[in-house]
């Protein structure tokens, strides 16, 4: 049985979140808009702070829909967002991957579970649409596929748990370790990492494989805005000032993780959503990525998840072609940053 909360697949307003607006004085050059109480999104608001060579700036905290604001330039979200918008919006372009993210399933060894195979029929709390897919590739259920069912008790635990050893609430995490209302679990970290550290080394147990899933966070912006020689200048500024920060968070972990801490904590100030602490981020830092470009296999990836988004959101048109997909990005930006660096 499949646990999911409410589905993920909807805009996201930024007025509906604890503000956070980075800006400095005079009239705004660019416009960056992510969910930066992500641990993905930081790096964007480092990059603002710390390397882009601008007057002036301003940081959304949200993921208004495609279009919604005109105003803004740059947009941060998985390339399940992109997806998702990309049928009703063909000028949208991904410029450059932010982060690449390993997904993991956590389970409890005390319900027999001591491999994929054992996930069969149990009950595994998920982020809708998702991360159903890591459940669909890594679990070999009966007759081929998992059976999806939803539960009158799924919009409850929709968030995540910040607190260890287990949160107070129905948290997934909660539901795992404490009350053994579910079995396993899968979600954005950190929730997967506080899952595992509520139930314990002696009784955690954690699958994953990158080969099959993984997720990209990614920078993505209009034709429109590349088409516009000022925007496209700061643009391609910011992209600079991205691939500086990236480096930060590969070969720095220590000096960051007290700023990423302080950027999730602001975004999160009344909320329990995917807050992390230095103590849980250090250890989930190793499944992360934050090599600077694109990922060399994200058309690839995006291909195969466009057709299970498809069936998931009951896509008319059923999923995008190939050619569509690849039409989504533009590396020329990129290109045109590396080259000012010389």
């Amino acid at each position: 049985m499949i646990l999911e909360p409410p589905t993920m697949y909807q805009t996201f307003s930024s007025a509906l979140l604890p503000p956070l607006f980075t800006s400095l004085p005079g009239v705004t050059a660019l416009t960056v808009a992510a969910m930066s109480q992500n641990i993905e999104a930081t790096p964007l608001v480092v990059a603002l702070e710390d390397h882009y060579n601008s007057t002036s700036y301003r940081f959304i905290n949200g993921l208004p829909a495609l279009g919604a604001d005109p105003g803004i330039d740059l947009y941060a979200g998985s390339e399940v967002h992109v997806l998702h918008d990309a049928p009703q919006h063909p000028d949208l372009r991904v410029l450059a991957t932010v982060v690449e993210f390993s997904y993991r399933i956590v389970a409890d060894r005390r319900k027999g579970i001591h491999q994929p195979s054992d996930l069969r029929d149990k009950r595994i709390g998920v982020v809708a649409g998702v991360t159903y897919r890591v459940l669909c590739l890594l679990v070999p259920a009966r007759r081929g596929r998992v059976q999806r069912r939803t539960s009158t008790r799924s919009s409850r635990p929709a968030s995540s748990a910040t607190r260890c050893p287990a949160a107070k609430g129905r948290t997934y995490p909660h539901m795992l370790a404490t009350t053994g209302e579910i079995d396993a679990l899968t979600a954005f970290e950190p929730t997967t990492t506080v899952g595992g550290m509520a139930l314990g080394e002696e009784n955690a147990i954690f699958f994953r494989n990158d080969l099959l899933y993984r997720k990209l966070n990614v920078l993505y912006t209009t034709q429109a805005k590349l088409d516009n020689v000022t925007a496209r200048a700061e643009i391609v500024g910011f992209l600079r000032a991205l691939g500086k920060t990236q480096e930060v968070f590969t070969k720095e972990p220590e000096k960051i993780l007290p700023r990423v801490a302080e950027i999730t904590a602001a975004a999160t100030s009344n909320m329990t959503v995917n807050m992390a602490t230095e103590e849980i981020m250090r250890k989930f830092w190793p499944l992360t990525k934050w090599a600077r470009g694109l990922a060399a296999d994200m058309v690839d990836l995006m291909v195969e998840e466009d057709k299970w988004l498809a069936v998931i959101e009951s896509r008319s048109g059923g999923p995008m072609s190939r050619e569509r997909i690849e039409s989504l990005v533009d590396d020329r930006p990129l290109k045109e940053a590396l080259a000012l660096e010389g």
